[in-house]
């Protein structure tokens, strides 16, 4: 009778143990494309052979010229077939997740064509995919909620001549009270997620959900926390508390966007602010953000000491000449600040979630409707200039002319092409990956004359010589009302993509 009591108990344990390997399975998944085989990186990471997932393509590994992780140094690539698909990825129901796809080229065929093809996460949401040259990583990432229990990510063919590949594929779990203003068939299609002031690239231990937060140059005033603890839970994004250590903080900041492509696809931004000083009785930081003339966030940004507030806009639609702008209020003795941004195609837009265009606070005081509200930049009455190579901007002009400018810094900022070599991870646990600055922003002071006259040479110069061209087969995912067919096995999935 004993011995038949502990064999239940065994079972009970082994099954218990079996539940939460199988949920631990569907929460957090890193996929070696090309391998066969398991393996721990420096960074505690297990990454498996994606055999089970995927029928199709022919792998390949290849030794680089600089030190790259092991897992970025196989890769699968599908020489047949219009549509290639990695299937049944475990995924929790219903549940928010982040799928990451890397790409490593390093001319593994020796054919020197720098591949570009789509990706097109669970049959809807869909991204170029551009390699520029062999040691560069690429990087994809879709925030959605899948419809089953497991998903797809499926590998387009867009030219002939191009080769579709992949070298890793990972899967977050994400809690549910994040990225609120994510609606429930809608995917974001990450373009830039930026810690500016961090030195270095912050991902997992620091940012619990594996996000990557890319580090930017420090163009403007580097403020660095004070306080003993920042407090993350009043912002739905919860972003990692290590990035709100550090910010930008310049007087009349604004930011001038080259990551979006110019095709009118709509996308969300969110910005986090977190005070560094703790403030005297003299002494106030508020101010507005604007997105061209529409505000970022439902109310004034006063950011909180020891804590965060969120700001967001989403459902805009991006033209050629945006700018994000930070305005102070009249009673503000400090300048504004940012600590960090993320930014996103709205992939299937059309249902709204919670919380659009709203701000978030915890702790540390609350936004305030009061204190006065500066106006948002004007879209008639001045002139802005595209970018230029030698970090030149435009200028949003406010009722006339003058006001303030903005620039491109024109770093590799975006998550999406990180372009830095990577390395090993080292003992603080951080990963070893591209190290690059934002694309979001040079804050410039130049006065009108100077400022047209170098927009009108800058513009030449980006519109006949600079200006990327891309085909019009990768532009394809990007334009409304598209309307395609993806082949998964017995399922048809139609209007995939954006």
């Amino acid at each position: 009778m004993e011995e038949s009591s502990m064999a239940q108990a065994s079972l009970i344990c082994l099954l218990l143990s079996f539940s939460i390997i199988m949920l631990s399975n569907a929460a957090d998944i890193s996929i070696d494309c090309g391998s066969s085989s398991s393996h721990i990186d420096a960074d505690n990471r297990t990454w498996v052979g994606d055999t089970d997932f995927v029928a199709t393509g022919l792998t390949s590994k290849f030794v680089p010229f600089s030190k790259f992780p092991a897992e970025l140094t196989t890769l699968r690539y599908f020489p047949t077939g219009e549509t290639n698909c990695y299937t049944n990825i475990p995924v929790e129901k219903g549940g928010k997740v982040l799928v990451r796809t890397r790409f490593l080229y390093g001319d593994y065929d020796e054919e020197s064509t720098y591949p570009t093809f789509d990706v097109v996460y669970d049959g809807k949401h869909r991204y170029s995919v551009v390699t520029t040259t062999f040691e560069t990583v690429t990087e994809s990432e879709a925030i959605f909620i899948p419809e089953n229990g497991n998903i797809s990510v499926c590998f387009f063919r867009t030219l002939s001549s191009k080769t579709p590949f992949v070298s890793t594929i990972e899967v977050r779990r994400l809690d549910d009270s994040m990225y609120t203003d994510l609606g429930p068939k809608e995917g974001f299609i990450l373009q830039q997620r930026i810690a500016y002031g961090a030195q270095e690239l912050v991902r997992f231990p620091y940012d619990p959900y594996d996000r990557i937060w890319m580090p930017a140059s420090v163009f403007a005033s580097h403020l660095t926390s004070s306080a003993t603890s920042i407090d993350t839970t009043g912002a739905d994004n919860r972003p990692p508390e290590i990035i709100l250590r550090t910010s930008w903080s310049q007087k009349d900041m604004a930011f001038y966007d080259i990551k979006l492509p110019f095709s009118g696809v709509t996308f969300y931004i969110v910005i986090y602010f977190s005070e560094p000083l703790s403030l005297g009785s003299d002494q106030k930081r508020s101010f507005n953000v604007y997105y061209e003339d529409k505000q970022v966030g439902s109310d004034l940004i006063v950011p909180p000491f020891g804590a965060v507030t969120q700001a967001s806009l989403r459902d805009v639609v991006k033209t050629e000449l945006a700018y994000l702008t930070f305005e102070a209020t009249p009673d503000s003795t400090l300048d504004p600040l940012i600590n960090a941004l993320e930014l996103y195609v709205i992939s299937n837009s059309g249902g709204s979630g919670n919380g659009t265009n709203s701000t978030s606070t915890s702790g540390g005081g609350s936004p305030s409707p009061g204190g006065g509200s500066g106006s948002p930049p004007s879209t008639g009455g001045g002139s802005g200039s595209p970018p230029s190579t030698g970090g030149g901007g435009g200028s949003p002009s406010k009722g006339g002319g003058g006001g303030k400018s903005g620039g491109s810094n024109n770093g590799d900022g975006g998550t999406n092409k990180a372009s830095e070599d990577e390395k090993s991870a080292d003992s603080s646990g951080k990963s070893g990956e591209e190290k690059s600055s934002s694309n979001l922003a040079l804050p410039l002071g130049i006065s009108l004359p100077t400022l047209l006259s170098l927009g009108a040479g800058g513009w030449g110069v980006w519109k006949y010589f600079i200006k990327p061209r891309r085909h019009p087969e990768s532009e394809l995912p990007l334009k409304q009302n598209i309307s395609l067919q993806v082949n998964m096995g017995n399922a048809t999935v139609v209007n995939a993509g954006q």
